[in-house]
């Protein structure tokens, strides 16, 4: 069963993010780039569909390369608009789940310390506690009870379990820069 529920703003959402869905956000200002990173802070992973009268290619462009799930023109025809709905659900749903692990293990990576994170990216890459020590300047004791803080902010139980959870948060960040390198490929 689908419902909808109309906000004007996110300040009207008041935090209270759906279990499940997608959002629809008519593309004004910034109104996407906010409802997006406002998604990323809360930990949160729902399809960002953006729709405007009129947009330009290259504006729709940058809009998926942002991370939107699709775009739809506005004001549509009944049956085109519920073909687009229907070809973007399927196409997001498809990964969403792993978007949403990723969104979460972002969300607990950013509970770090900057340091902390500088211990956990060294031990990512494989360098003994010794390494990262003289590495960063501080004594191997230090680190370890840095990697043991990282373990428990993370609330993981091993070293592995901390260096999936970075892989996953990183992914993100990841393909995001790889869609902004393909954007930037193809304007120029």
């Amino acid at each position: 069963m689908a419902y909808v529920v109309p906000a004007d703003s996110l300040e009207e959402l008041g935090g209270r993010w759906p279990e499940q869905g997608w959002l629809l956000v008519h593309d004004t200002g910034t109104q996407v780039a906010d409802t997006q990173r406002a998604l990323r802070e809360a930990g949160q992973y729902l399809p960002v569909v953006p729709y405007s009268q009129g947009a330009s290619i290259a504006h729709v462009m940058d809009a998926l390369s942002a991370g939107a799930a699709g775009y739809l023109e506005w004001p549509s025809a009944h049956d085109a608009l519920q073909r687009s709905l229907e070809t973007i659900m399927a196409r997001k749903w498809q990964g969403s789940a792993t978007s949403l692990a990723q969104a979460r293990a972002k969300q607990r990576i950013d509970l770090l310390s900057p340091r902390e994170k500088e211990v956990l990216t060294s031990v990512c890459e494989g360098y003994s506690s010794k390494e990262v020590a003289r590495t960063l300047g501080i004594s191997p004791r230090t680190v370890e009870l840095h990697r043991a803080n990282v373990l428990t902010k993370l609330g993981v139980r091993n070293v592995a379990a901390a260096v999936k959870l970075s892989v996953e948060a990183r992914f993100e960040s990841a393909a995001a820069e790889m869609a902004q390198s393909e954007t930037s490929e193809i304007a120029a």
